[in-house]
């Protein structure tokens, strides 16, 4: 800790610290699995109240672009900050929902904690490469989508643990974002690759891409959808299952 520390003091050592962030991460995972239910719930409801936190600031920014497209750049940055904040709080979270199916299933497979917990450190670590423009804004979108297809799974396998009315919540939300997640894979096949590039693309580049193609539009249509049903409800689902796990004993 102390290492990431002074590396975060000196600009140009701060994407060295991405690696020791996530070997951190990795290192304590076995510690994860000893925290209680208590800890995890706590680390829910904060990662919920962070979720909202940044979609007010997505809206903020949102707005601010529909007025001035030159304009934005701080809303959405606080955005990314309390996205990164949001999905490390999710870890022990995770782990205490994988703990619970595991109480029910014995034999599950360890992948069941360890694809979600790659998701989420992936999610963060695209979130940080956009700072210094090496990854464009929308590639976390991606991990994000394979957290929600793992969310599916683990509330279908979460009967009888949790109440039917949240295990359907969660569903839906691991569906809306599972659908987010196609957003950059689809604008990067049916529209155009530049997202791909390493750095990211200037907003000049990314302004001469036609935004009326039949693609394009589609494309954003889903990513509205998905923003809706998995983006906005994943807090509320989270501090619900935060809620829940302060029961657990």
């Amino acid at each position: 800790m102390q290492q990431i520390r002074k590396h975060l003091l000196h600009p140009r050592k701060r994407l060295a610290t991405i690696p020791l962030i996530f070997a951190m991460l990795f290192d304590t995972l076995p510690n994860h699995m000893n925290l209680s239910y208590r800890t995890a719930a706590r680390a829910a409801i904060a990662s919920g109240v962070a979720g909202i936190v940044a979609y007010v600031f997505l809206i903020g920014f949102l707005i601010v672009r529909s007025e001035d497209a030159q304009n934005g750049t701080m809303p959405i940055r606080v955005h990314d900050t309390f996205v990164i904040l949001q999905f490390v709080f999710l870890i022990p979270v995770v782990v205490a929902l994988f703990r619970l199916i595991q109480e029910r299933l014995s034999g599950i497979s360890a992948l069941m904690l360890h694809i979600p917990i790659t998701a989420l450190c992936f999610t963060v670590l695209f979130l940080l490469l956009i700072f210094p423009k090496i990854l464009a804004d929308t590639l976390y979108m991606f991990p994000q989508g394979i957290l929600g297809v793992w969310l599916v799974m683990a509330c279908w396998r979460l009967k009888a643990i949790i109440p039917q009315w949240l295990r359907w919540f969660g569903i839906v939300v691991g569906f809306g974002l599972a659908l987010v997640g196609l957003f950059p894979v689809g604008y990067a096949i049916f529209v155009d690759s530049v997202i791909l590039h390493i750095p990211a693309p200037s907003d000049e580049v990314m302004a001469k891409i036609p935004a009326e193609t039949p693609a394009n539009i589609l494309i954003h249509q889903i990513l509205y959808i998905g923003s809706f049903m998995g983006v906005l409800m994943l807090p509320i689902w989270t501090i619900l299952i935060g809620v829940r796990l302060f029961k657990k004993k």
